[in-house]
């Protein structure tokens, strides 16, 4: 048999090759395919929100300021010195000089330890120590025309003397429920004494054996 050089080649190869002594190892099966997931489902229904718990703590009071309307204006000075306003007022009076510009004057019902006084003037910066409202109006000539509220108040209010040197200088505190004051106490009528009667005079003696007649000593 004549064999061509290429095929001779390739027998030689086949021949020289080492043949397998056992049996050829088996492929390894592929790897199963992890399982898909499964797809996700609706999200479960979120749990109802609590109503928050109330807050124990109080809220904190509003800052108090003017005005104080209905209630009282409280003040403090120095050495504990306390004022409270309740009531603010004017007293407008004419004057025969200047007949078109009326005078005015600022009045305030104050109660200083318990008992009402008043403070006036022309302007809150020089206010006078005044007595009873009924004196004041008196003293300025004319009534004095009450604010139904206390309107902003002046802050601080100086009282001075009749020369103009300042005895206290009061700032403004708080505002409060006015206080309870001491009724004035009225006064009583003095009990007019009984008018004292003469007392009668004594008749006078006959002398003895003398006898008077009757009518002659005038009663």
């Amino acid at each position: 048999m004549r064999l061509y050089p290429g095929a001779a080649g390739l027998l030689l190869a086949l021949l020289l090759a080492p043949l397998p002594i056992g049996p050829s190892a088996p492929r390894a099966a592929p790897s199963p395919a992890p399982p898909q997931a499964a797809a996700p489902g609706p999200p479960p229904p979120a749990p109802p929100e609590s109503a928050p718990a109330p807050d124990s703590t109080p809220a904190a009071a509003p800052p108090v300021a003017q005005p104080c309307g209905a209630r009282a204006a409280r003040y403090e000075g120095g050495k504990g010195f306390a004022m409270v306003v309740t009531r603010a007022g004017q007293v407008k009076t004419t004057n025969p000089l200047r007949p078109l510009t009326p005078e005015v004057n600022e009045v305030l019902q104050v109660v200083i330890g318990g008992k009402v006084a008043t403070a006036y003037g022309p302007d809150f910066a020089t206010l006078r120590r005044g007595t009873a409202p009924a004196a004041i109006e008196a003293m300025l000539g004319g009534p004095i025309h009450w604010q139904p509220d206390l309107p902003v108040l002046a802050d601080p209010i100086s009282i001075v003397t009749e020369e103009g040197s300042t005895l206290a200088q009061l700032t403004f505190r708080a505002c409060e429920d006015p206080p309870a004051v001491k009724a004035a106490p009225k006064p009583q009528a003095k009990k007019k004494a009984p008018a004292k009667r003469p007392a009668p005079k004594a008749a006078e003696k006959a002398p003895p054996g003398f006898s008077m007649p009757q009518g002659a000593i005038a009663e």
